[in-house]
C-alpha cells in the first residue's frame, strides 16, 4: 500500500461541502470509463467531515501564548508576580475566546497537522472499504477531503508496483488543478481519468474482468 498527496483550493457547494448528485454521478461514470480501460479498481471518496478537532489546537496556541508573553511584557513592565499571573490567565481567556470562533478555529490548525490527518483518514478508509481485497491487489484510492482541501491516493501493492510514486502525484495533480478552478467534482474526474490512462499500460483490461468495487462516489 503506497499513498501520495496534494492540496486543492476549492469548495463545491450542495451543503457547504458536499457534491450535487449530477456532479456524483459524472465522476461516477468516469470510473466506469477508466476501468474499461484497465483491470485495475478505482475507488472514489469523499468527506466533509473535519480531519482534526479543531479546538485542541486553539487552545493549545492560547496557552503558549499565554505562557510566553506575559514574561515578554514582564521584563519591559516589571510587576509583581501576581499580576504576571493575572496576566496570564487574562491573556489566556481573551485568545482562546477568539481562536474558538468560527473561522479562527479552523486556521489555527497547522497545514501539517492536517496533512497527517488527510493521510491517515486516507489509509483508514482505504482498508475500511475493502480495497486490498481484489483479486488482483490492484486497487487505487481517490481520496478528498472537502473543508480541508486536501487530496490523497493510496494503491495497492498491484497497481503501485509497475507505475511508482511519480504516478500517484500525477493524479493528485491532475485533480488539484481542476479544483483550483473552482470545482472539486472536475478535479475529481480528472484524477480519475488520469489513473485510467495511467493504470492501462502496466495493467489492461482482462477479457475476464469484472468489477469488484462499487464505481458510486462515496462521501462520508
Amino acid at each position: 500500500m503506497n499513498q501520495q498527496s496534494a492540496t486543492t483550493t476549492t469548495t463545491e457547494d450542495a451543503g457547504r461541502y458536499g457534491l450535487p448528485q449530477h456532479a456524483l454521478q459524472r465522476i461516477a461514470e468516469a470510473v466506469t470509463l477508466a476501468e474499461a480501460k484497465t483491470s485495475a479498481e478505482i475507488r472514489v471518496v469523499v468527506t466533509r467531515a473535519p480531519l482534526v478537532q479543531h479546538p485542541f489546537f486553539s487552545i493549545l496556541w492560547a496557552s503558549l501564548a499565554a505562557l510566553v508573553l506575559p514574561w515578554l511584557i514582564v521584563l519591559a513592565y516589571p510587576m509583581s508576580a501576581l499580576s504576571a499571573l493575572a496576566l496570564q490567565s487574562m491573556l489566556f481567556v481573551i485568545l482562546a475566546a477568539a481562536l474558538l470562533m468560527p473561522g479562527m478555529a479552523e486556521k489555527a490548525v497547522p497545514r501539517l497537522a492536517l496533512k497527517a490527518a488527510a493521510r491517515n483518514a486516507a489509509i483508514e478508509t482505504f482498508l475500511s472499504y475493502g480495497i486490498p481485497q481484489t483479486a488482483g491487489r490492484t486497487g487505487i484510492l481517490i481520496f478528498a477531503a472537502a473543508r480541508e482541501r486536501l487530496v490523497e491516493v493510496v494503491a495497492d501493492d498491484a497497481a503501485h508496483g509497475p507505475l511508482g510514486a511519480a504516478a500517484w502525484r500525477d493524479i493528485c495533480d491532475a485533480v488539484a488543478a481542476r479544483a483550483r478552478e473552482g470545482s472539486l467534482a472536475e478535479g475529481l474526474v480528472a484524477g480519475v481519468e488520469k489513473a485510467g490512462d495511467l493504470l492501462a499500460g502496466p495493467l489492461p483490461r482482462k477479457p475476464d474482468d469484472r468489477n469488484e468495487i462499487p464505481n458510486h462516489v462515496v462521501v462520508l
